[in-house]
């Protein structure tokens, strides 16, 4: 059993955390985690679930191999410290010290990185090479080595775009949340200029992606056909259109974003939205999508009545003025 660490992106660390959680649960059903601000601790039964995990999660940074692990209390003495590093350090160039959360006060980091310096012979500043990794959150302090760090950059372009199209970092997290597998089937009932069935067939999903508006759909057809995506483009009401056998439903509903509803009421919207979605689900799928955090309340409402069940939900803060609630739902 392999032990690594993960390190998070920590502008939505809740969303990060569930992120990885998802995908360990897909991959590795024997794992056991451990998290605090901003890093996990993973004991992996399944050996090579790591890398399918790193090449799919949006919000991870680093993955390592851990030495050592345990609360910052038991690694007060110095020397102790820097004996264990200096037996681990075979091949290391430096050591790689990262504080991801506040507990130390920088003087104190700097001192102990001169301590270290000094007890194990190797620089604390950057060097080209492999390096020893030294990380602190909160309490914790991990130990270990690099084995992956995220370049992550679309695999496709788009000729046809718009302002309000959510970003390709947030449409991976979401398809993500939705734990749709490789080779499954995603439907987008508001598909826009298609980032989110875009980003599905980069991990190996086929998209439906639905628009109410022609020369959207027609944007999105373009989109599709200059990736040469054979995920499918429909023109029709993502409110009233029926599927079936659908693993996964993961969208950004029109809110006010410069999209058009057609008149339609957002709650209106959403019940029908979520009405079919849950119906053309699989048994074990999910329906992942965002609301403004002004309409949480209603939206719980919603979705208890259309006869889903909230399995999570995750706040995300875009500015002081503007909040979203994602929301994962599965039928009851």
């Amino acid at each position: 059993m392999s032990t690594l660490y993960y390190i998070l992106s920590g502008e939505n660390e809740d969303v990060s955390e569930s992120e990885l959680k998802t995908l360990l649960e897909l991959y590795d059903g024997g794992h056991s985690v451990f998290c605090w601000p901003m890093i996990c601790v993973v004991r992996h039964s399944n050996e090579s679930a790591w890398a399918k995990v790193a090449e799919r999660a949006s919000n991870v940074r680093e993955v390592g191999q851990v030495y050592d692990f345990g609360p910052l209390a038991g690694w007060e003495d110095v020397n102790l410290l820097a004996g264990k590093l200096r037996d681990l350090a075979k091949g290391s160039e430096w050591i790689h010290v990262t504080q991801l959360h506040g507990y130390l006060e920088d003087e104190e980091l700097k001192r102990l990185e001169g301590v270290l310096e000094e007890k194990t012979g190797l620089t604390t500043r950057y060097r080209r090479g492999p390096s020893l990794r030294l990380i602190f959150s909160g309490g914790v302090v991990v130990v270990g080595r690099t084995l992956f760090r995220a370049k992550r950059r679309p695999l496709y372009t788009k000729v046809f775009d718009r302002s309000f199209a959510i970003t390709p970092s947030l449409a991976r997290t979401l398809i993500n949340l939705s734990a749709v597998k490789e080779g499954g089937v995603l439907l987008d009932p508001f598909a826009g200029t298609g980032t989110i069935i875009l980003e599905a067939r980069s991990i190996g999903v086929i998209g439906i992606g639905l628009d109410i508006d022609w020369s959207i759909i027609n944007g999105l057809a373009r989109n599709l056909r200059h990736n040469k995506n054979p995920s499918i483009p429909v023109l029709s009401d993502g409110t009233r259109a029926s599927f079936a056998n659908i693993d996964a439903v993961v969208t950004d509903p029109p809110y006010g974003r410069g999209a058009s509803t057609r008149g339609v009421e957002l709650r209106e919207l959403l019940e029908n939205f979520l009405s079919r979605s849950l119906e053309s689900l699989v048994k074990w799928g999910r329906v992942v999508f965002m609301v403004p955090a002004e309409a949480e309340l209603e939206v719980d409402d919603i979705v208890t009545r259309v006869g889903g069940l909230i399995k999570s939900k995750h706040y995300m803060y875009v500015h002081s003025s503007l909040a979203r609630v994602i929301y994962v739902v599965v039928p009851v």
